[in-house]
């Protein structure tokens, strides 16, 4: 590492420590020594979002798939993570990103971080992989995956885009799919206009038709209408089931949560929507990085007769 812990030299691999000594210097905290882990963590996922550890096995799969950007460093690959964590201003965003150094023109922040986002999208083909839900499975249920639909809030962009879930204001709308069993993404389809797309019509344009022969999906009521989908509305449903069902729907909305921890998706977008799919996929990398990195959610039962 150089003296910014910023390009890698032959033989020295980045460890933990590198990112969390990049983090103090745009946290300002240059002088003082890195503290006891638990402190030094939660400063780290409060201004970046995600563990140094994440951050770190992040970085590995960016080299593993030759996917880092030219002339990218572990410092831009932290203002990516910045940006997309507090999603700050242009002002305020390029001050911090110079950290103890002051503050960076903002065409230079921009020139950097923005492709680390588009690097760390990239690698959705190789973290979510759909045909993972039949790999290494203990039962074998008919219902492999839940389905849910996720809104982002985007500048008002008329009935189109109108959401439910915002009392009628503009969001964009993406499909989740998790492994029932193992907990892992599975799918992520979209960006969708929130209006004009219901989450059942969002299925049926492509998850609905990747499914094998005989198998399902488990959902909310906002499915119900379709024989892929296994919902507690379905007359056929029995009742014993609707706990273990609620529990499923409920692992997956702690995912949809920890997607939301990202100020960027949780706030009104202010770049152009062409952008928004790049940066929630982005998103769903990392969290699915974090779930096979020692972060996984709850683990429930699920027996599908």
């Amino acid at each position: 590492m150089d003296a910014r812990g910023s390009k890698r030299k032959k033989g020295a691999a980045p460890e933990v420590a590198d990112f969390y000594r990049l983090g103090k210097e745009m946290q300002n905290r240059v002088g003082s020594s890195i503290g006891a882990f638990s402190s030094e963590d939660r400063r780290f996922r409060e201004f970046f979002g995600c563990g140094a550890a994440i951050a770190l096995v992040l970085w590995n799969r960016l080299l593993e798939h030759d996917a880092l950007p030219d002339g990218g460093m572990i410092m831009h690959l932290l203002w990516a993570l910045h940006f997309m964590n507090a999603y700050p201003k242009q002002d305020a965003g390029s001050a911090t990103a110079g950290g103890s150094g002051g503050a960076l023109d903002p065409k230079t922040w921009r020139k950097y971080f923005w492709p680390f986002v588009e690097a760390i999208a990239y690698l959705e083909q190789f973290v979510v992989v759909f045909e993972n839900r039949k790999v290494h499975r203990r039962n074998y249920n008919d219902c492999l995956l839940s389905v849910d639909g996720v809104d982002c809030k985007i500048p008002n962009h008329g009935p189109a885009f109108a959401s439910h879930k915002f009392a009628g204001k503009s969001a964009l709308r993406y499909e989740l799919a998790i492994d029932i069993e193992k907990g892992d993404l599975s799918w992520l389809h979209g960006p969708f206009p929130a209006g004009n797309w219901p989450d059942i019509n969002i299925f049926r344009h492509a998850l609905k038709w990747q499914l094998d022969e005989f198998e399902r999906v488990e959902a909310d009521d906002g499915y119900r209408g379709d024989a892929k989908i296994k919902c507690p509305a379905n007359f056929t449903n029995p009742a014993e089931n609707l706990e273990m069902q609620a529990r499923v729907r409920s692992r997956h909305e702690t995912f949809n949560g920890r997607m939301k921890q990202w100020d960027i998706l949780s706030v009104q977008y202010r770049h152009s929507l062409s952008t928004h799919g790049t940066v929630f996929r982005a998103i769903a990398v990392i969290t699915q990085l974090s779930i096979h990195n020692g972060e996984p959610l709850f683990p429930v039962e699920y027996k599908d007769p």
